[in-house]
Formats: structure tokens, sequence, C-alpha cells
């Protein structure tokens, strides 16, 4: 349940290499799914201990294997595609990220509208510094 939580709420981190929620989530179906067979092995099996215990222990193995793979390898496949990190830069945050189209964003919020402003304010300035100078 806890697991469940964690990938829950780090489910909009923005940096690839840590949001693992969906394979935290097929994990924990794993998990279920194997501890379920297992319980039932067990009750079935309950006369049979020595066969209980084996498939018992399989089914733990498995059950780890499964989850560290799922965790693990698609960490594994993205560090062997970029070893370096550089194709990826993004920077850290756990801010939702906008549903909408780039081209809905506030024009306050866009970088090239500010450098503009910016730019128009600056030559306005040097307008009235000049006139005030002469």
């Amino acid at each position: 349940i806890i697991g469940c939580f964690f990938a829950w709420e780090t489910r909009n981190v923005s940096i690839p290499a840590l949001n693992d929620s969906k394979y935290i989530g097929m994990s924990v179906y794993n998990v279920l799914v194997m501890c379920l067979a297992g319980a039932a092995v067990s009750f079935a099996l309950k006369d049979n201990q020595s066969a209980s215990f084996i498939i018992t222990s399989l089914l733990i193995f498995f059950c780890t294997t499964i989850t560290l793979a799922l965790v693990f390898f698609p960490k594994l496949i993205e560090l062997r595609r970029d070893p370096r990190g550089e194709e990826k830069r993004v920077r850290a945050t756990l801010r939702k990220m906008s549903k909408r189209p780039a081209d809905e964003i506030e024009p306050e919020r866009c970088s090239t509208v500010r450098l503009a402003k910016a730019a128009e304010e600056k030559d306005q300035l040097k307008r009235t510094l000049e006139a005030v100078g002469t």
C-alpha cells in the first residue's frame, strides 16, 4: 500500500530516471499475483510439505526477480542508450506539467515574449536617457 502511495505521488516527476511509477505499479501487481498463487499452493498442498516448500520458494524467487527487473532494467536500458545523460537534461521539479498545448500558454510566461518586452523597455529607457542628456 505504501509503495502504491509513493508511486501515485511521484507520477508527475519530470526526471525520467526517477519516474518509475508505472513500473512500481506493475511490481505491486506482480507481488499481489504471486502472493495469491503462493497462498493457493500452500493451501492445496498442505499435506505434501516438500512440494509446497519448493513451489513457494520458486514463486518467491520469480516474484523478487521480476520486481527487480521491472524497476532496474528500464534504467539500465536508458543508461546504455545515453551513457552521459545528455539527451534528456531536465530541471528537477515536482510541479505538475501543463496539460495545455504550448501555444495556449499565457504570453507573459513565454520566455521569448519576455525577452522582446525587456528589449523594448531597454530601447525606451535608452531614448529617454538620450532625450534628457541633450
